[in-house]
């Protein structure tokens, strides 16, 4: 815990149109703020992205078939230019995490929040100096449970419709699941 500030996770997850943040554009984003153990929201923060080009031609086929399936690249598509536009997910998620940073000492969490933050950073989201620079990376925790001869408590559990808000949901599920086993 910070001296002045009690710790908080901040989970986050991006959709994205592939994996490369120099050339790849933001879809989907959430957030959910959590209590260390995670047994508490404290707040929460979805916008899907209408790119205002979106090549889709371009995009990565896996990428692309994923998005169809799981409804994304449909709710972009209906989604209103104004009200969805990269510059209003911006600021609904830096306004909601800069609200969160005045109680909170927040910690990125999430299944690879490095992927995630370098997204943001990429769009211009004006966020890292309000969160820890460590973060709380359930693959590591995969890892090394692996690399320790452990079943990996997720191994059937880790599939998701790749929509923000259902990863976010899975990566919480799981990390109070494991963080119940090692407090009985």
């Amino acid at each position: 815990m910070n001296a002045l500030k009690p710790d908080a996770l901040l989970w986050i997850d991006v959709e994205t149109t592939g994996i490369d943040p120099e050339h790849d554009q933001l879809l989907e984003i959430a957030i959910r703020c959590t209590s260390t153990d995670a047994g508490t929201d404290i707040a929460a923060c979805h916008r899907i992205i209408r790119p205002e080009r979106l090549d889709l031609i371009a995009m990565n086929p896996a990428v692309f078939t994923m998005h169809t399936d799981n409804g994304l690249l449909h709710a972009i598509l209906d989604a209103d230019p104004q009200t969805h536009s990269p510059q209003a997910a911006r600021n609904a998620i830096e306004e909601t995490i800069e609200n969160l940073a005045d109680r909170f000492h927040l910690i990125p969490a999430g299944t690879n929040p490095a992927f995630d933050l370098a997204f943001t950073r990429k769009a211009g989201y004006l966020i890292d100096g309000l969160l820890d620079y460590r973060a709380l990376d359930l693959s590591t925790l995969r890892w090394w449970s692996r690399f320790h001869h452990r079943p990996d408590p997720w191994a059937d559990h880790h599939a998701t419709s790749h929509r923000a808000l259902d990863c976010i949901q899975r990566d919480i599920e799981e990390y109070r699941n494991r963080y119940q086993e090692e407090h009985q």
